[in-house]
């Protein structure tokens, strides 16, 4: 019977010391060889064989290949302790950070003998490192992001990352003041458990870093997949306080739910809706006030939702929230100095129109009166010198003449002289029917075929029912005498982002790009009997509608002029 010795029981109490560090242990001879381990170790490094009579290097993995940036090595050839780091990945493609820690045992004469090498799983302490360093990362891209929609893609994105916070699904829902509501705006994650675990299988593939699946993310984002969908068709209102996202609105405090679909406390909407029966929803906060709420589950992988990751999430959606409001201020600015703009070009359109007819109005009166002395003469010749040919030839010319110029001074005199608006609640669909019927005998003579594509659906607004009228009347002449040969011309009315849009379409000569600079230009005009006052009247009272007029054009390829009229100017 072997006895049990005082070396043994050494060997025993390192062994459970290393147990109960729950370290792994080994012990190296002078040639970097494993010549014993404890319990724990293949464990921890994941080994599937006895490391025993192995090489150090084979077994770690580490940097032992290179003996001078071996701490092993360095271990054994100063004498004094070395440490150094190694990462392995997991079975289940997860990460792992082991500290190895080299001691050299020495004999009674201080030479080294052999090499202790403990092992410890710093897994926790390396992620929370990690992910600190990386919502600090994280917030510096958030801050350098302005455009709205990019932003919360990319906050979701980080929400739903493996590298980042590791979610599996993120929704993102903002507060609607003038509505009291809070409605879905976007969602990052799959649709499906064979979904995700393509997306973490191609993630761990392909992406080491989050700057890479960041990057991959925005150029394979979709607004159409079934998650966002249904997001942005969720709204609640913010008197429902049952509503869990309501709540953490109205509380600003995170809410984590672990039993979603049995608790009695909470209204079952929301729940349904996300089908979800753990999940966090944290509040989007700036300056006491909350804009919105991030909710993220773990719905496939069912890992639960630590108390770390919801402490990680809050910071994260402090900075979120800042960077959300930050893009929303600049939005707004952008927005302001558009209508200043705008609002610049027409006050520089209105003084230019203003400054030409008045000028236009003094030269009218001063050719009128000349012009109707020709005229009359003219006249009398013509009835004195009937049946004399080339004097009657010759009158006819001059009268003619004269008319045409006194349409054009009557065009001129109704450019330049005020007019009186009469405001009135109008549905622009009847406008438009009633300009189509009277034009119909015009649009017979060249011919034309008329398309009408009125939206019922579009509500009245207040307008100058004859200005508008002139308006159609003028840009309908416009697109019949662009088609000389005949053409289709298409009236089509819809309602689009707050406006009454119209669209009057030919399939005429279009314009070239020099033409389409000088178009609102008065007295510019590529016809032959033209005043080129049509379309600056127009703009003008389009404007003074505080609406807008675009025109599209290409040569061959036709035309396609929109104008916007704001439905707020309805008056309640």
């Amino acid at each position: 019977m072997i006895s049990y010795t005082f070396k043994d029981k050494v060997d025993d109490a390192i062994n459970n010391l290393a147990d109960a560090l729950d370290a792994g242990l080994a012990v190296l001879d002078k040639d970097l060889t494993i010549i014993w381990v404890n319990k724990t170790l293949p464990g921890m490094l994941n080994l599937h064989y006895n490391p025993v009579g192995r090489k150090c290097h084979e077994v770690y993995k580490c940097e032992c290949q290179d003996s001078q940036h071996c701490s092993v090595f360095q271990a054994l050839t100063t004498g004094k302790k070395m440490c150094c780091e190694i990462n392995l990945v997991t079975e289940k493609g997860g990460r792992k950070y082991i500290r190895n820690i080299t001691t050299p045992v020495r004999d009674e004469r201080n030479n080294i003998t052999h090499l202790f090498k403990l092992s410890l799983d710093v897994t926790q302490q390396e992620e929370k490192i990690h992910r600190l360093a990386l919502l600090r990362k994280l917030a510096e891209l958030m801050q350098g992001t302005l455009q709205i929609d990019r932003l919360l893609h990319l906050i979701l994105t980080c929400v739903t990352a493996g590298p980042a916070l590791g979610f599996n699904r993120a929704r993102l829902f903002l507060v609607e003041k003038e509505r009291n509501i809070i409605y879905g705006k976007m969602a990052v994650g799959p649709s499906s458990l064979e979904e995700a675990n393509k997306i973490w299988a191609e993630i761990t593939d392909k992406y080491k870093n989050l700057e890479d699946l960041i990057k991959a993310s925005e150029e394979s984002y979709r607004n159409d997949t079934p998650l966002n969908m249904i997001t942005r068709l969720m709204a609640f209102s913010l008197t429902d306080e049952k509503e869990i996202v309501v709540s953490c609105i109205k509380l600003k405090k995170v809410i984590l739910e672990k039993n979603a679909f049995s608790n009695p406390d909470i209204d079952k909407k929301f729940v349904n809706i996300i089908d979800a029966n753990e999940f966090v929803c944290v509040p989007l906060v700036v300056k006491d006030e909350a804009i919105g709420v991030i909710c993220a589950d773990n719905i496939y992988n069912r890992k639960p939702i630590t108390t770390e990751q919801v402490e990680l999430l809050s910071i994260f959606a402090n900075r979120a929230a800042l960077a959300i409001a930050n893009a929303e201020v600049y939005r707004k600015l952008g927005e302001k100095n558009r209508q200043l703009r705008e609002t610049r070009e027409r006050l520089v359109r209105s003084e230019r129109l203003a400054v030409i007819g008045n000028m236009a109005a003094y030269i009218a009166h001063e050719i009128r009166n000349p012009l109707v002395t020709i005229g009359g003469f003219a006249r009398i010749l013509l009835q004195e010198y009937a049946d004399h040919k080339r004097v009657k030839c010759n009158a006819e010319i001059i009268v003619e003449e004269v008319n045409r110029l006194e349409n054009i001074l009557a065009n001129i005199m109704d450019f330049s002289k005020p007019v009186e608006t009469v405001m009135t609640l109008t549905q622009i669909n009847e406008l438009l029917e009633s300009t189509c019927s009277l034009m119909r005998p015009y649009f017979k003579s060249v011919p034309i075929q008329l398309v009408e594509k009125f939206n019922p659906e579009i509500p009245k607004i207040i307008v100058d029912q004859m200005q508008m009228k002139q308006v159609f009347i003028n840009l309908i002449k416009n697109a019949v005498e662009s088609m000389p040969q005949g053409g289709t011309l298409t009236i089509e009315t819809n309602a689009e982002n707050e406006c009454i849009k119209i669209d009057i379409i030919d399939t005429g000569e279009g314009m070239s790009p020099k033409v389409m600079q000088n178009l609102f230009v008065p007295f510019f005009t590529t016809k032959i009997d033209g005043t080129g006052v049509g379309l600056a009247v127009s703009q003008k009272i389009i404007d003074d509608h505080n609406g807008f007029i675009k025109i599209k054009s290409e040569l061959k390829e036709g035309t396609t002029v929109s104008i916007s009229l704001p439905i707020k100017n309805v008056q309640a």
